[in-house]
């Protein structure tokens, strides 16, 4: 006998949607959210709603102001380099402990996510590379075998999904993206783990916009 499998409640679905609609851009940054507006739009009542967008605030994709509402984060209420630096020392962890606990798998992975950036460069589909390239960095993750690391990573992955998106191509080169997809991995090919990881963290503030020495 199988085991039954609950359908994800209204909340879930509703959260799953909104956040998904930000990293898009159907809703853009700064732009307000009304309860009401959502609940129409989603043909909910109110109540996941407000559930949703709590998660939201938990995730950084929303603000709350006082007395004036609810609306999508900003980038002015966003410290990129300090974001960066966030990202870097949950990234390098995650690589490191990938590297000593799943070094093949890991490096099969990433082969099969880098095979597929090339076509994504080409085609004028940024939200497809944009998407490969988070998969890419999600896979030092799956790979770590730490799932405290793999919740913490979650909790910012739509905010740095929603950025990236919003400052698109002019910030985030595919060219150079691709080519420090290519050298990560062959420091990994060659067992040089050191050189993969501090290139992870130029790789981060390169994709930032923030200063690097290099």
């Amino acid at each position: 006998m199988q085991e039954i499998t609950r359908p994800p409640s209204l909340s879930t679905i509703a959260t799953d949607k909104l956040r998904q609609a930000i990293i898009e851009g159907s809703f853009k940054l700064g732009e307000s959210l009304s309860e009401n507006e959502l609940a129409e739009r989603l043909s909910i009542s109110k109540t996941p709603v407000r559930h949703a967008l709590a998660q939201m605030k938990v995730e950084g994709l929303v603000e709350v102001r006082p007395q004036k509402g609810t609306y999508v984060f900003s980038l002015d209420s966003v410290d990129l380099p300090k974001f960066a630096e966030h990202r870097i020392v949950l990234e390098q962890a995650a690589l490191d402990l990938a590297i000593k606990r799943n070094l093949k798998p890991l490096i099969k992975k990433l082969e099969e996510i880098s095979s597929k950036m090339p076509k994504a460069r080409e085609s004028k589909s940024f939200r497809e590379f944009l998407a490969l390239d988070v998969e890419y960095h999600n896979a030092f993750f799956t790979f770590c075998e730490n799932e405290y690391l793999l919740d913490s990573y979650s909790m910012i992955t739509a905010k740095h999904r929603a950025i990236s998106a919003y400052l698109g191509e002019n910030i985030v080169k595919k060219d150079k993206a691709l080519q420090e997809h290519y050298q990560l991995l062959e420091h990994l090919k060659s067992n040089t783990p050191t050189a993969a990881i501090a290139l992870l963290a130029t790789h981060i503030q390169h994709c930032t916009n923030t200063k690097v020495d290099s």
